[in-house]
């Protein structure tokens, strides 16, 4: 058996429906990893919910530290004037310089796992989240183990399709599509890939 191509891989790239459990996934990682004492940095996003249950917006959250939380963005209806935002996603007005100033430093961090959860319309309307994405995946030398979920192929924005297209060209990602068969059994496969 070819084991050479299993030994090339050196991220793991999580794709699928929205709310099909893929930051679900990214969180049992980093609580494993935390378990067994790994080098690990990173930040997932999360929903924010009113008091309905109705979802009003998105949290950045370090994976090292979750109480550590940062605005990524709100529906309009819960900010006010002055917070409306030039980027928006449908009704979510994003926060760049909040998004940023938790998102950023991650990728200077001296670590041998990152998670980036994730890599999708509302990140990338930051520059230098996009500048990092290209470094760490195509011109850095040291690389740390990465473990990212992006969005479906078909909902992705032309001008972002060929960074997409790179990522999932590159032999070092093994792409994996989360569905409701195999969402719970996932964290022990990538696992292994890690270590």
């Amino acid at each position: 058996m070819d084991t050479g191509a299993t030994l090339r891989i050196s991220r793991v790239l999580l794709t699928g429906p929205p709310g099909i459990g893929k930051t679900t996934l990214c969180k049992k990682l980093a609580s494993m990893m935390k378990e067994q004492n790994y080098k690990f940095d990173g930040f997932y996003t999360e929903e924010v919910r009113d008091q309905s249950g109705s979802r009003i917006g998105f949290d950045v959250v370090l994976a090292k530290n979750p109480e550590e939380k940062s605005i990524l963005a709100r529906t309009e209806n819960v900010i006010n004037q002055s917070q409306c935002s030039k980027y928006k996603v449908g009704s979510y007005h994003v926060f760049l310089s909040d998004f940023e100033a938790a998102a950023l430093p991650v990728f200077g961090s001296n670590t041998d796992v990152l998670i980036i959860d994730e890599i999708g319309k509302m990140e990338l309307f930051s520059q230098k989240f996009h500048n990092e994405i290209e470094k760490l995946f195509f011109k850095s030398s040291s690389k740390p183990f990465i473990i990212a979920t992006i969005p479906q192929m078909h909902k992705i924005p032309q001008r972002y399709l060929s960074l997409f297209q790179k990522l999932q060209a590159d032999k070092r990602c093994k792409v994996i599509t989360v569905n409701r068969q195999n969402r719970d059994t996932l964290s022990e496969e990538i696992f292994q890939i890690i270590s």
